[in-house]
């Protein structure tokens, strides 16, 4: 069997690692010319972790991460709501928070025996029943038993292959950065209606902070603006809030609306979407790089031993689709209502993730 894998971020490294694990060839390419990450931080949840163990990476996430002993959420002003323990499912795993950088950098060495193209993406795809036909932007070309779309939120492969779905936006507007500073010792979230905050140790005196503004409208802004805003919307927040503000950096702030993607058909022939590319969702539950590492473990599992013929290939991906489709679209139901829980600054919210914690839990 021979793989194609295109888009080389979270989901298209773990893809491309877990079919090589498999002992199947895969080749990945990737738009970007250079390796960069989009944002500053990562919760895993142990749902992640525990397909990370799977693909062999689980230790050296733990190593390059810092797991997350205790979480704390605060008014606006600064003060204490509630405090809970961070979560460690047992049989399962913990939660590990980590730096996007560091993040790629262990998914690369995962995915150190694939053949990876930079600066390269298709340009065409001809799915037959046996095979599909490939051409590159850098004018070569290559025949595929499979090709899996990785490729993020505005997927080439789903817009080439699929009826297509823009992303939608959710209400939310979106500052994240990591500040080079101490700013809080665990993980901790401030909101009142309207706003929230999320804080959290990345280790190696770094912290992720991730500042959210719900609003019916996106909006954009100038690159000269971004931290101004963030500061002028955010003015009247207390500690550690107030501390992280003042970290804030205009080159190293990330800005813009959370998006969706809401589809059931991830599959034409031999052409299958997974990571953002399927089910892309609000970051609000922290579920997008844990749900890749899900499907990549799911996808190399159900082609894992296949022979190419017979059928046998169209069934496994009818299948992976019919195991991942519904959880993604839980997940993503179930990160709508932590959106209104957040916008109304309801006291709900230990209870809400506790319930949410426990259906993540079960087997993929």
């Amino acid at each position: 069997m021979r793989v194609l894998v295109v888009g080389a971020g979270i989901a298209g490294l773990s893809s491309a690692t877990a079919l090589t694990n498999c002992s199947i060839d895969c080749d990945l390419v990737e738009r970007d010319r250079e390796w960069t990450t989009v944002g500053a931080g990562v919760t895993l949840s142990p749902n992640g972790m525990r397909a990370l163990r799977t693909l062999g990476l689980a230790d050296a996430v733990e190593a390059a991460g810092q797991p997350i002993e205790l979480v704390r959420t605060l008014t606006e002003r600064g003060e204490l709501r509630s405090e809970f323990p961070g979560e460690v499912w047992e049989g399962v795993g913990r939660t590990v928070a980590i730096h996007r950088a560091a993040l790629q950098e262990v998914l690369r060495t995962g995915a150190r025996d694939v053949s990876v193209r930079l600066g390269t993406t298709v340009t065409r795809l001809a799915p037959s029943d046996d095979a599909v036909e490939a051409s590159f932007s850098d004018g070569t070309s290559g025949r595929y038993d499979l090709v899996v779309g990785a490729d993020g939120i505005r997927s080439t492969v789903r817009e080439i292959c699929f009826h297509d779905t823009p992303p939608q936006y959710v209400g939310q507007m979106y500052w994240r950065t990591s500040v080079r500073a101490d700013v809080v010792g665990t993980a901790t979230m401030m909101f009142d209606e309207r706003r929230f905050v999320a804080l959290i140790p990345l280790g190696s005196g770094q912290t992720y902070v991730a500042a959210q503004l719900f609003g019916t409208a996106p909006f954009e802004l100038a690159p000269a603006d971004v931290v101004p805003v963030a500061r002028e919307h955010f003015a009247d927040f207390g500690s550690p809030m107030a501390e992280a503000l003042a970290h804030f950096d205009g080159g190293t702030v990330h800005f813009g609306p959370a998006e969706e993607i809401e589809r059931d058909q991830w599959r034409v022939g031999r052409v299958l979407l997974v990571g953002d590319a399927a089910h892309a969702c609000s970051p609000t539950l922290a579920q997008g790089a844990s749900m890749a590492f899900e499907d990549a473990v799911v996808l190399a599992e159900l082609l894992d031993g296949l022979a190419v013929g017979a059928g046998s290939l169209p069934r496994a991906l009818d299948a992976f689709v019919a195991r991942r489709e519904p959880r993604a679209r839980w997940v993503r139901e179930r990160t709508r209502l932590h959106m209104e829980v957040l916008n109304d600054g309801s006291a709900e919210l230990a209870a809400l993730l506790r319930e949410t914690y426990d259906h993540l839990a079960l087997p993929i």
